[in-house]
């Protein structure tokens, strides 16, 4: 085999792979791989590792020169040529050996070569994975939407009759209640923009108040106390204000939202896109 012979070579050389593969600018990893048998090296690196070891290629192939001989004058060495290898799958650990069947995607982990059969199924993985979520995401919200629009329905009824309203009133709270599962819903759906608008309008509230210069005695210390817990009385309120606001935008925007977001989600459960 190859493998066996390169390393036979090698040893009796005095090289590492590491002093073989720096002669053939390539990595110690792919020595070890050529001598494990695991992949054959290209036609041109047999032929430069030829030359290191002094050897012919059919020799370092483990054959016998087959020669033409003219008048007991060797001619020329015939040898079967080996198709290079022009990658090999991270997947599969498979040699490559047609260029359309080469497939290198660059991730921010650096660039990956796999093979095209390996390739599809890893996008199919990826894909079966994407609609497993979305269905998941959608029972949550089935679920979960439901439990918690149906506490705050029960406590604004309870609050309507507690406080005697009308009957009206009533039935109006409890409605204001359950209206608030597409909101809960559109949270889980995720391929929707109203979660991104709640925290964006909520972002609003949280601001930094400017630095203070205060004298350094018992009236400037009064003051500085002061001012920094009307900006903290400021701050909450304003807050809160937010807070409030980004809820209301998105109770009431989820209520048109939630039917095109529950569509999509059956129909395409892989879709993470807003919309």
């Amino acid at each position: 085999m190859i493998g066996e012979k390169i390393k036979q070579l090698r040893i009796e050389s005095g090289f590492t792979q590491k002093d073989l593969a720096d002669k053939l600018f390539v990595t110690a990893q792919a020595v070890s791989r050529w001598e494990k048998n695991e992949v054959e090296p290209s036609l041109e690196t047999l032929t430069k590792i030829a030359k290191i070891f002094n050897v012919t290629v059919a020799n370092l192939l483990g054959e016998e020169s087959e020669t033409v001989v003219v008048e007991k004058e060797v001619v020329k060495e015939v040898y079967k040529p080996q198709k290079p290898v022009l990658a090999v799958c991270e997947e599969c650990n498979k040699p490559v050996y047609e260029a359309t069947d080469v497939v290198r995607v660059q991730t921010h982990n650096g660039s990956h070569v796999f093979c095209r059969s390996c390739y599809a199924k890893k996008k199919q993985k990826e894909k079966n994975a994407k609609i497993f979520y979305g269905k998941e995401q959608r029972r949550k919200s089935f679920v979960w939407g439901g439990i918690f629009s149906g506490v705050i329905a029960i406590t604004l009824l309870i609050i309507g009759i507690a406080t005697q309203l009308s009957n009206g009133e009533t039935i109006g709270l409890t409605i204001a209640g359950v209206l608030f599962f597409p909101f809960l819903s559109c949270l889980y759906l995720k391929n929707n923009f109203v979660g991104g608008m709640v925290l964006d309008v909520a972002s609003w509230g949280f601001v930094r108040f400017p630095g203070l210069i205060f004298s350094l005695d018992i009236d400037g210390i009064i003051w500085f106390i002061t001012v920094k817990l009307l900006f903290a009385i400021l701050g909450f309120i304003l807050a809160f204000a937010c807070v409030v606001l980004a809820i209301a935008l998105g109770y009431v925007i989820s209520i048109f939202v939630y039917p095109f977001a529950l569509i999509k989600s059956f129909k395409r459960p892989d879709l993470s896109e807003r919309i």
